[in-house]
């Protein structure tokens, strides 16, 4: 079998959940299976638009460079025809006899329109809420959570997407990586502030509109969609898709970096934190709550890149201005083949989010090194933790409760071994597989 996986990211170039996901799900079918994988990179050295091609672990990869500097206008955030017109000369070129798509964020909506065309199944697997929520996570501007029951809400936080213009765009993509960050931040605030006020709310409203709609179109046209959650399951069939055309399949995971894994000893109570440093990932609440913590017996160890993330380039620097605990340390990045490594040196995993999350990776490899979980009772996540049997729940966004479980911890850490004892190893990212390709087979048959 002939399969197209498309997605958003891609390791080495991105590492976060789907994109990890989808490079562990394709080297497994790759096993039994020709697997090609078309991905999205941002680079302003390279000609916009331009597609390379690679082979790497046994996988045909096809990245496309889209920096968006020709973007001017809010529709080309999600249909971009240049983007459609080279996937489509990779459809005729592969032939793929199934397409899967992980994620269409920075690409093309209408990729699916020419999937189609050729009589091709598509499989939609649902990683966030981009389909319905172009800022893909529901949270406002002020970080509550958003309930979609008006499109005036996307306005307020689309606002520059729906007034962006071409020259202020390229100024900001040239000069993002030279300029200090207070000064881009200032730039942006000034922009923001004249996007708002100059833009046409009665026009922006129709154009809000039309890309749910849109989208509602474009969901008719695949074949079956993956919910790797019930609550995300849930969502997507109050968006209207109909319950029978999801499917709920939880994420697998690669298991084989756990093997023979030993965790290092220590006489403290070492929390750990990994994740993108967004703001929906919550890291700011793990920051005041540890910031309380004032027992030298316990540490936080903090992985993840701390640059920039267009729209939130404030937030790496204001995180390492908060923390103010001499027992926080930040770890940076580090390549996924390492993961065993890092779970090495946590005695309690912390998911601090605040957006209503999946089907996290890191609660499942959590699982898979008996690390027990500090987390959100938000989204998918307490279908994964339950409190005091495998980990403790906290309060979305709630500082001092989190505070109160790390605590627990500290004051009790024969927990940790009472709690170790009831976490059940996660579906592998092989069986995961099986399941996959039993949804192919039988769109194909």
């Amino acid at each position: 079998m002939r399969i197209l996986q498309v997605v958003h990211g891609f390791p080495p170039h991105n590492m976060a959940g789907a994109e990890i996901y989808t490079y562990n799900l394709s080297k497994e079918l790759s096993k039994r299976n020709e697997v090609f994988v078309f991905y999205r990179i941002s680079d302003l050295k390279k000609r916009e638009y331009e597609l390379d091609s690679n082979n790497s672990n046994g996988l045909e990869i096809f990245t496309l460079n889209n920096t968006f500097r020709f973007c001017d206008s809010f529709e080309k955030f999600y249909k971009n025809d240049d983007i459609t017109k080279q996937f489509a000369d990779i459809l005729d070129r592969m032939k793929p006899d199934i397409v899967h798509i992980q994620h269409l964020i920075f690409l093309s909506t209408t990729i699916i329109n020419e999937v189609k065309r050729r009589k091709i199944p598509i499989v939609f697997t649902l990683h966030d809420y981009w389909l319905i929520c172009p800022q893909w996570h529901f949270l406002r501007e002020d970080f509550t959570i958003c309930d979609n029951n008006n499109v005036s809400q996307c306005i307020d936080c689309l606002d520059y997407q729906l007034n962006i213009k071409k020259t202020p765009k390229r100024i900001y993509l040239t000069f993002r990586n030279i300029l200090p960050d207070f000064l881009i931040r200032f730039s942006k605030n000034i922009y923001f502030s004249w996007a708002r006020d100059t833009l046409d709310c009665k026009n922006a409203h129709e154009r809000i509109e039309a890309r749910l709609k849109h989208i509602k179109e474009i969901c008719q046209m695949i074949d079956i969609f993956i919910a790797p959650s019930q609550f995300l399951k849930t969502r997507f069939i109050e968006f209207g898709i109909p319950e029978d055309k999801i499917k709920f399949i939880p994420h697998g995971i690669d298991t084989s970096p756990f093997t023979n894994f030993r965790r290092k000893e220590s006489n403290r109570i070492r929390f750990g934190f990994i994740g993108t440093i967004l703001p929906a990932k919550g890291l700011d609440i793990l920051i005041n709550a540890f910031n309380r913590v004032k027992d030298n017996r316990a540490e936080l160890k903090v992985y993840g890149n701390l640059f920039p993330y267009n729209g939130f380039e404030y937030y790496p620097r204001y995180i390492k201005r908060l923390a103010k605990n001499r027992n926080i340390r930040f770890m940076g990045g580090f390549n996924h083949q390492d993961i065993a490594g890092v779970f090495s040196e946590f005695d309690v995993l912390v998911l601090p989010s605040i957006w209503n999350e999946n089907c996290p990776l890191t609660i499942l490899e959590a699982f898979s090194t008996k690390t027990p979980v500090i987390a959100s009772k938000i989204g998918g996540i307490p279908a994964l933790i339950k409190d005091k049997e495998n980990g403790l729940l906290f309060e979305a966004g709630d500082p001092d409760g989190l505070y109160d479980k790390m605590r627990i911890f500290i004051n009790n850490p024969d927990l940790i071994k009472e709690l170790r004892a009831n976490l059940v190893s996660p579906k592998s990212i092989e069986e995961n597989s099986r399941e996959i390709e039993e949804i192919y087979y039988k769109f194909l048959s």
